[in-house]
């Protein structure tokens, strides 16, 4: 029988660094126990041949055991195997094992359909079918509605059992409209509903399930709208609640305000505008939300959905994650796990200590007698020795729906409405790693490891998936939020992680995805694209479920690089758990993303996303699953004008791209220190002529800034959207997507099938020798600095240049200039020798980036150092 295949150390540490780095999933290495599988052979080996039978047996070189082998699967079955068959593979009423890598793993199934008779699978097994009789409670998503007549929303329900458990029952849900504000959809879907007559919030949707009733709220706005104005709804884009005391402005083709109103409590204010105007939603709370160019006379009822700004507060779920192959504990074995909770919407609506979590310092003794390394992990990360005591994991969660049982007695409408609590979908992925014989120089820097694990995930059938689908938590104030410097690192998380002892459902279904010819950026072709499996949790937002990844590099072209085991560019092996946890049934979404970084610290990225039919056991490829179209172009040539004046064939606060034809919006986005928003919505076709960014009226600071002083660039994130429902057709577009019967805007990442984005980099400029002010120089000696956020190079490459500027002391004639138009040592690190009969005290350096044209950026970008030369 052929080996199980060994993987290259570099493979092997691919999940250790991918902690390092705080992205996706885990490898666990050639480990022999899986959860209810027994390994009948357990003598120690080096070799195949130590087994009983090398032809049923290969030696796992990782623990030093025989693990039953196959090479199709019959070897797997009782018949083949004789004396040493596998109770598991051949359990009556079982679904058998299947032959995953050489090994003989337990079939785990997908979906109903994969189980006999009148079975159901759930947590990737075949059970007896659930009953509504079961249920005990539920939860109806969305809980709250505000709109207009003719508003049409898909109700979900969540199910829970007595224990408080996620029930999934085929069928017996019955769905009825309590009042006349609301009627059931001309088109047929269960939990579908149209707005109707108007009436002051109240529950208008039920759905039973068993015994079990829950409702949705609803509040159905008057239709009639008064002329010679727009009607703007404000809502909560994550609970649905209307926004009091948003200020709603009006704007002209300049950015200058006309009018402005205040949201009264149900969320709506009348502005007066006709024509072509911007609409923007101000509150101190959300982040701002800006529609340019659109037309106030033909489309006046607009509903705009606002995303609360993400470190205002800070918390979640916090504890460790469970042990799997718990046996396993010797000391050369190094457990990892990743968690998160979902996120929903964009993530370019959150900051990346949502996605990830904050990083912290941690030690890992590895190598023993020597001195622990010390690690930058990601708050979701754990990684500890399979004999030590687990670490804890932090999971920050974003502000949304609760019930009051997690609240000790506060109102649950209150804290919801306060941003003060949420419930979300944890999820974790885990897996354990041989370490007996890792180099000290294997944990390399500049080593992508979510390249690295994509590329080896295929080879290993011992992932696990863990899921809770129903995770409630709290929100307090993040410190330091109220100086505009949060500091999420002495947050708090007062809930426990929510996965108990549960051992979760092996990522069983290795696939293989074809990926469309990569987009350039600059001229450069990205260097990797990664797939990540996921399933869709409504209310929620994404689960993953798994991953995969590839380079192009050999060669750099538009295809993907082969996979050593396909050789086909172009396709990326996969491999994904099914649906669990309570999701089973809910439709999975790939996520195909094309990434490339720049030299001046810009992320370009171009992402399509499909929904598929679910997971397949496909680990040759033989049916890839194609995405549906290509990815859209980057948006490379974004500029933005900070300063309120003209400046480099800009106007002032003026944005101008030129975007992908098959893109139907723009979304620009403004990010301060703070973590707070200004998401401005253009139609495509206006970006190319440019389009004003207004000025924030009186009280509200302006976020295109980094700080309210004003001094310094926001960080400036261009995306181009194809949104499935809408068009570039005269009032198809953006205009569609915020009407007060459309398909409302917090749906956006649900409508939404391609995004080409790029997170522009922030201009800085940063003195490396002399640190501080008064240090002491000698005549002559060499200065360094760096420059960051800026393409240095004349144009179209090139943004321009860093000057350099001595002033004062003995003997400098002055004041001395400098201009240094590339780097010398690094990238974008400088390093220049001061004029030799140059000397004195209180001597001023001064570094200022400069356009093409020498004239300095604005705002200025500079730094500047006083120093005494002797």
């Amino acid at each position: 029988m052929s080996p199980t295949p060994r993987y290259p150390l570099l493979a092997r540490l691919a999940c250790v660094l991918l902690c390092l780095s705080g992205c996706g999933a885990y490898l666990e290495g050639d480990i022999t126990d899986i959860p209810n599988v027994p390994i009948t052979q357990r003598e120690f080996c080096a070799v195949d041949q130590d087994c009983v039978d090398p032809e049923l047996f290969i030696c796992d070189t990782a623990t030093s055991r025989c693990v039953a082998a196959c090479r199709t699967e019959a070897d797997c079955r009782g018949e083949r195997r004789g004396k040493h068959a596998l109770a598991v593979c051949d359990e009556a009423g079982g679904r058998g094992c299947i032959c995953d890598m050489n090994r003989c793993l337990p079939a785990v199934c997908a979906e109903d359909a994969d189980c006999d008779g009148d079975r159901a699978c759930r947590d990737g097994a075949c059970v007896a079918q659930p009953e509504p009789s079961q249920a005990a409670s539920c939860e109806v998503t969305p809980a709250v509605v505000v709109g207009s007549p003719g508003l049409v929303v898909d109700f979900r329900v969540w199910v829970r059992d007595s224990a408080g458990r996620p029930l999934v029952p085929r069928g017996g849900l019955t769905w009825a409209a309590l009042t006349p504000s609301v009627t059931e959809a001309a088109v047929a879907a269960a939990g579908r509903f149209v707005l109707a007559e108007p009436a002051s919030e109240h529950p208008a949707v039920r759905v039973q399930v068993g015994e079990a009733t829950c409702s949705a709220r609803v509040n159905v706005l008057p239709p009639d709208v008064a002329e010679g104005g727009v009607r703007v709804l404000v809502v909560d884009s994550q609970t649905g609640w209307p926004v009091p005391l948003a200020v709603v402005a009006v704007s002209d083709d300049d950015g200058e305000q006309t009018a402005a109103m205040v949201t009264n409590a149900d969320g709506t204010a009348w502005v007066p505008a006709r024509g072509e105007v911007g609409l923007t939603a101000y509150h101190p709370e959300f982040g701002y939300l800006t529609l340019a160019r659109h037309d106030a006379s033909r489309f006046r009822d607009v509903r705009l959905a606002l995303v609360r700004n993400p470190l205002d507060r800070f918390g979640g779920v916090r504890g460790v994650l469970p042990t799997v192959e718990g046996a396993l504990t010797a000391g050369s074995l190094l457990r990892v796990g990743v968690a998160g909770l979902s996120v929903p919407g964009l993530p370019s609506d959150q900051t990346s200590e949502f996605l990830v979590g904050p990083e912290r310092e941690v030690s890992l003794p590895v190598w023993s007698g020597m001195e622990a390394p010390r690690l930058s992990l990601p708050s979701g990360a754990a990684l500890w020795m399979a004999d030590a005591r687990v670490p804890e994991v932090s999971l920050p969660g974003l502000a949304g729906m609760c019930d009051g049982a997690l609240l000790g007695g506060l109102d649950p409408e209150l804290t919801m409405r306060a941003g003060a609590c949420g419930t979300r979908t944890a999820w974790a992925l885990t897996g354990v790693l041989s370490v007996a014989d890792l180099p000290l120089g294997a944990l390399q820097p500049k080593v992508d490891p979510l390249l690295q694990l994509g590329r080896v995930l295929q080879g290993s059938p011992r992932f696990f998936s863990l899921v809770a689908r129903d995770t409630p938590f709290t929100l307090a104030p993040t410190p330091g939020i109220g100086v505009g410097a949060p500091d999420v690192q002495a947050a708090e998380y007062a809930q426990p992680l929510p996965f108990g002892s549960s051992q979760g459902v092996r990522l069983s279904f290795p696939f293989v995805v074809q990926v469309p010819s990569l987009p350039q950026y600059l001229g450069t072709y990205l260097d990797r694209a990664y797939v990540l499996a996921t399933v869709g949790a409504p209310g929620r937002g994404l689960v993953p479920l798994g991953l995969g990844a590839a380079g192009n590099t050999s060669p750099a072209d538009p295809n993907t690089d082969a996979d050593s085991r396909l050789g086909r560019p172009g396709h990326i092996p996969v491999r994904m758990a099914p649906a669990h946890g309570g999701l089973e049934g809910q439709p999975y979404r790939l996520l195909v993303s094309a990434v490339g970084d720049a030299a001046d610290g810009s992320l370009a990225t171009s992402t399509l996303v499909k929904t598929f039919e679910g997971p397949r056991f496909d680990p040759e490829g033989l049916r890839p699953v194609a995405m549906d179209a290509g990815f859209l172009s980057l948006p490379e040539s974004a500029r933005y004008n900070f300063d309120g004046e003209s400046h480099q064939g800009l106007d002032g606060r003026e944005f101008k791209a030129t975007v992908d034809s098959r893109a139907t919006l723009v979304r620009v986005e403004f990010s301060t220190r703070a973590g707070r928003r200004w998401t401005v919505l253009m139609p495509p076709d206006d970006v190319d002529d440019g389009v004003q960014v207004p000025r924030p009226p009186f009280g509200f600071e302006d976020r295109t800034f980094a700080s309210p002083l004003g001094a310094t660039r926001a960080r400036l994130h261009v995306e181009v959207l194809r949104v499935s429902s809408l068009s570039r057709r005269e009032g198809e577009g953006v205009a569609r997507l915020v009407a007060a019967d459309g398909p409302r805007l917090e749906r956006l990442a649900d409508l939404t099938d391609a995004i080409a984005s790029v997170r522009l980099g922030h201009p800085e400029v940063t003195w490396l020798h002399p640190e501080a002010d008064g240090q002491r120089l000698a005549r002559g000696s060499a200065v360094r600095l760096r420059v960051s956020g800026f393409r240095l190079g004349a144009p179209p490459e090139g943004q321009g240049r860093v000057h350099i500027r001595l002033q004062g002391g003995a003997g400098c004639v002055g004041p001395f200039d400098m201009e240094q138009g590339a780097p010398t040592d690094g990238v974008g690190e400088f390093q220049l020798r001061l004029p030799e009969g140059c000397q004195g005290v209180g001597a001023t350096l001064t570094a200022t980036l400069v356009g093409p044209d020498g004239v300095p950026l604005r705002p200025l970008v500079t730094s500047s150092r006083r120093v005494d030369i002797h």
